[in-house]
């Protein structure tokens, strides 16, 4: 038998064989599960001494109190809100996430929609296939190089960001409160002069309570500019009706969404979003390669080999927890 249980919570991969091969060489099992909720994920708990988490939310006080014998949780990706940190660490549970994964991927994603929509290539595109053929529905259209654009977080995904746009010739400004100055040729600007003087704007922040609705109306009413909006980070931070609004008063010129704070009653409805010509939506695809996909899985399993062999995280999200023991 055994020596060690890993239970997955939810995914979205195909095989799960780079995970056991990991895992095999420290004699832990995999179960691989597909709830829908926590509640669902209570019953698997019993043994447990690793979990692997996906999009699952409620990984918090009722999970770690039914899971005893657990060591860590770790995220297969880099956003940490599906995870109480601090019920973990309570609990004496290590958190880890893997943050060095589809850098290239989300920047080059994020860009895609920039460009798409700057130069307006998704409705040129049905303009012509319905048989018009004509400058005139594309006026105006701002240059690039003439543009400012401006990144909200500057961590490595928002860096990227900045190195393709560079390329292009803007203007790029950043907002982060972590570390002071300018970076890399990017200058360093409040949030609130971000949102005056931006052409295009980058999200690219983590959410966390404080960053939830970051842009809603309130924040569209500082956008002098009428920029371009890209989400490409959690749908959270972006209010949805706050977005719909900016578009019917024509206070925005168009939004690119990677992710939304409610998928499915934009999905599955006649939401308006699906109306504007100057809206792009994306199934939340822009962490996604055949090679990112690989290596997620990969290194999340190997930072749940690291604990259960007696080693730290590389990714250790609460160090902390070990000065609780």
């Amino acid at each position: 038998m055994p020596e060690f249980k890993v239970i997955i919570t939810d995914h979205v991969f195909e095989t799960f064989d780079a995970e056991r091969e990991v895992l095999s060489a420290v004699d832990a099992e995999l179960e691989v599960h597909q709830c829908k909720s926590a509640d669902e994920v209570v019953p698997h708990l019993a043994g447990a001494h690793a979990i692997l988490n996906t999009y699952l939310p409620g990984m918090d006080e009722k999970i770690f109190s039914n899971a005893p014998d657990l060591k860590v949780i770790v995220r297969y990706g880099i956003g940490l809100d599906t995870i109480d940190v601090g019920a973990a660490t309570a609990h004496g549970v290590m958190v880890a996430n893997v943050p060095d994964y589809c850098i290239e991927e989300v920047s080059d994603h994020a860009l895609a929609h920039f460009l798409s929509l700057a130069r307006k290539i998704p409705f040129a595109d049905r303009k012509v296939k319905s048989g018009e053929w004509s400058l005139g529905y594309l006026k105006p259209m701002k240059s690039i190089t003439d543009m400012t654009c401006g990144v909200i977080g500057f961590g490595r995904i928002g860096r990227a960001i900045a190195h393709r746009l560079k390329a292009f010739g803007p203007e790029i400004i950043f907002a982060d409160p972590f570390g002071e100055g300018d970076v890399d040729g990017c200058r360093r600007v409040a949030l609130d002069e971000l949102l005056a003087v931006s052409d295009a704007i980058f999200v690219q922040c983590s959410s966390t309570e404080k960053t939830r609705h970051l842009i809603n109306r309130e924040a569209i009413e500082k956008m002098a500019k009428r920029p371009l909006i890209i989400n490409c980070a959690r749908g959270a931070i972006v209010d949805t009706d706050a977005i719909v609004w900016a578009l019917e008063n024509d206070k925005i010129a168009g939004a690119g969404l990677d992710l939304l704070e409610d998928e499915d009653t934009v999905v599955k409805t006649d939401h308006p979003l699906k109306a504007f010509d100057n809206v792009i939506l994306t199934p939340h695809s822009a962490w996604y390669s055949s090679n990112a996909i690989g290596k997620l899985q990969r290194k999340a399993a190997e930072e749940v080999a690291r604990v259960l062999r007696g080693e730290k995280p590389t990714s250790f999200v609460n160090p902390e927890v070990l000065e609780e023991e």
